[in-house]
């Protein structure tokens, strides 16, 4: 194989250093082609703002011979040329180092200034000889190159690529320094850990593990800890896909329930209940940076969000510190607690927006004339580059457009103007089909319309485009009940609990489609479920929080207790759905009904009567209380009085035909 065959490209080592992310790249890739690959991938990079100008410079030319010549200035000095810190910055950490027996990248990172699998591609390529003295970083991709010996091969070819792939030959010597380095390495990486004793681990092993936690020192030896519980050893093969299980299951799955909580809970808790900022702002960052690139800026949420350890900097910018956060406080999560916070009992959700398309994610250029690419004298580069312009300020456009349509159509949609909603919507998806936020909250507009099937077909293709999105689910659900689909709304259903178990309106839901079933039981076990979740969140968050839909769950077990004549048990789910929500008319409707059905007339007249003067009502609560109190009024043979609550309800409801029958049998 030819030398230019074994080159990696320059994007590829970017990313091993941990400067750019796959979507990042992926993304710089594309736009490389639109100019005609008449720009380098470096300068598209600095373009973006991903990296510094300095960064892809000092990569593209000087990277491949400081490797091999292994020259011997400290490692500071070449985080600086590579523009990754400034000489303030390297001062700071000198400085501290006076006083402290830290090493230099540990304190870079301790700082939050470089990330650790950038310190140790440095310290690998430049530095091999310390590594079995320094006590190094945690992670290095498995994925790691190495450098070609013969420096009369090292070339250039347009910034694509450069010199770091296996080479086809080394001597006997080299291999044996190298493998004496890996060892080195790995035995540094497990003393930092304070997991030495672990020694039938290999390096695969622990890359493994700090792929999900990314260096964080509990979810280190916490993961490790159950790694020795484990009783099977890992396979060497399946390595991989037996930590990714035990990570899934021993702290994903169920995390509020498992060992970790306490751990996550406190995340959890400094997210929603924060004492320096506006809970809802903090979500709403946090979301941000979930879903796309975001610059620090120094605001009262980022910094929060970087004093909880939940994001770290990154070359200006703001990312999940490691994949557990990430997936446990994931977009799916934090979407529906932006929506609790901004809902109060209704069952619609308006999802915040996420952009989606990552080719979104960044779009401004620099203005500076530091950059590279001001620098460039050949005319037809600058054009390129004006047409690179027009891409992104043709971006930007877009994303207004599609911004302004989301919250347009979701204020429509909670003033319950539907087709107007309908109109925004389907705006924002002429820009952008991918937006599945806006195919669920459109669906929940046709609701508004009793247009349920085709509720259902946008709902089916936000769940497409998204699997994971557990609202879009739900409202699929919601679709199929009201298309009397319930075996197919209950799976439905069952594919958002799935996503989500701790939003009860799920539950909730699916318990109604087993009702419409004729499932009693079964619909009552669900919606024990649903109370059960509430009453773990009202532990957390206390009663105000989920007053609303504690007091739907309850109000919906009484009505099943009616259903099975189990009357007292019924009586009490209402009386405590009272507590949460005092004018809350389905359950004081519910109440009244069961007494009734109990032979409690006396009761029921009572509890229709303090409802009339004591809740305000709509002209159809009224109708239908009135005839509720005619007709505990006739079976207490109050004939006359009773007659009158018929009339009344008939006068609110001319044509409630109920009340014309009752008013006839009252004698």
């Amino acid at each position: 194989m030819s030398y230019l065959q074994n080159k990696v490209p320059l994007g590829e080592v970017l990313q091993q250093a941990g400067l750019v992310s796959a979507k990042q790249l992926e993304h710089a890739l594309k736009q490389q082609k639109l100019t005609g690959n008449k720009l380098k991938i470096g300068e598209i990079l600095a373009i973006q703002e991903i990296i510094d100008s300095r960064t892809a410079n000092f990569f593209e030319k000087h990277w491949s011979r400081l490797i091999v010549d292994q020259p011997q200035q400290p490692i500071g000095q070449y985080f600086k040329q590579a523009g990754l810190l400034s000489e303030q910055q390297i001062q700071a950490i000198l400085d501290e180092q006076n006083y402290t027996n830290s090493k230099f990248g540990e304190l870079a990172i301790a700082k939050r200034w470089l990330k650790q699998s950038t310190v140790n591609f440095f310290l690998r390529y430049l530095k091999p000889e310390s590594l079995t003295e320094a006590e190094l970083m945690s992670f290095m991709d498995e994925k790691s190159v190495m450098i070609n010996g013969n420096n009369d091969q090292i070339t250039q070819t347009q910034g694509a690529a450069i010199s770091l792939n296996k080479p086809s030959s080394k001597s006997r010597e080299q291999l044996d320094y190298s493998q004496k380095v890996q060892a080195g390495f790995l035995e540094i990486k497990r003393k930092l850990l304070k997991i030495e004793s672990q020694k039938d681990y290999s390096e695969k092993t622990l890359a493994r593990v700090l792929f999900w936690t990314g260096g964080q020192s509990f979810l280190t030896r916490k993961l490790f800890a159950f790694l020795a519980e484990n009783t099977n050893n890992l396979d060497p093969q399946p390595e991989n896909e037996q930590i990714d299980n035990l990570v899934q299951t021993k702290i994903i799955n169920d995390w509020e329930n498992n060992q970790l909580r306490s751990h996550l809970q406190t995340i959890k808790e400094r997210l929603l209940n924060n004492c320096q900022c506006q809970p809802f702002e903090l979500l709403a960052v946090y979301q941000k940076i979930l879903a796309e690139l975001v610059l620090e800026d120094q605001s009262q949420e980022q910094q929060e969000l970087l004093n909880m350890g939940l994001v770290v900097r990154q070359q200006g910018r703001l990312i999940v510190a490691n994949t557990i956060y990430q997936s446990v406080f994931n977009l799916s999560w934090v979407t529906r607690e932006l929506n609790q916070l901004a809902r109060s009992h209704s069952l619609v959700s308006v999802v915040p927006e996420t952009m989606q398309n990552s080719s979104d994610t960044r779009t401004t250029a620099p203005a500076e004339a530091k950059n590279s690419w001001f620098k460039f004298k050949n005319i037809f580069l600058l054009l390129t580059f004006v047409g690179l312009l027009t891409i992104f300020f043709n971006n930007i456009s877009n994303r207004f457009k599609v911004r302004f349509a989301f919250q347009t159509g979701n204020e429509l949609l909670q003033q319950k103007s539907f087709t107007e909603a309908i109109v925004e919507y389907n705006r924002l998806l002429n820009i952008n089909s991918n937006y599945f936020q806006a195919w669920t909250n459109r669906g929940y507009a046709l609701a508004g319309l009793k247009k349920y099937e085709e509720m259902r077909e946008s709902c089916s293709t936000a769940t497409i485009i998204d699997p994971t999105a557990v609202y879009a689910w739900n409202c699929r659900g919601e679709a199929l009940h009201n298309l009397q689909r319930y075996p197919e709304a209950i799976a439905a259903f069952d594919k958002a609990i799935a996503l989500n178990k701790t939003d009860s309106i799920f539950l909730i839901n699916k318990s109604e489609s087993l009702k419409a079933l004729g499932r009693e039981s079964a619909s009552i076990t669900v919606i024990k479920e649903a109370i059960q979740v509430l009453e773990e969140m009202e532990a957390l968050r206390g009663k105000e929080s989920i007053s609303g839909e504690f007091a739907v769950a309850l109000t919906f077990l009484g009505n099943g207790y009616r259903q099975q004549e189990q009357y007292q048990d019924a009586i009490a789910s209402y009386e405590r759905a009272i507590t949460y929500s005092a004018n809350y008319f389905s359950a004081h409707i519910g109440k009244g009904m069961t007494l009734i059905k109990a032979g409690q007339f006396q009761q029921a007249q009572q509890t229709f009567e303090n409802l009339l003067e004591n809740v305000q009502l709509n002209e159809a609560q009224q109708s239908q209380t009135w005839f509720h109190l005619g007709k505990a009024r006739c079976k207490s043979e109050q004939y006359k009085s009773g007659i009158a609550a018929f009339e009344r309800a008939i006068e609110i409801k001319p044509d409630y035909k109920i009340a014309e029958a009752g008013k006839r049998q009252c004698r």
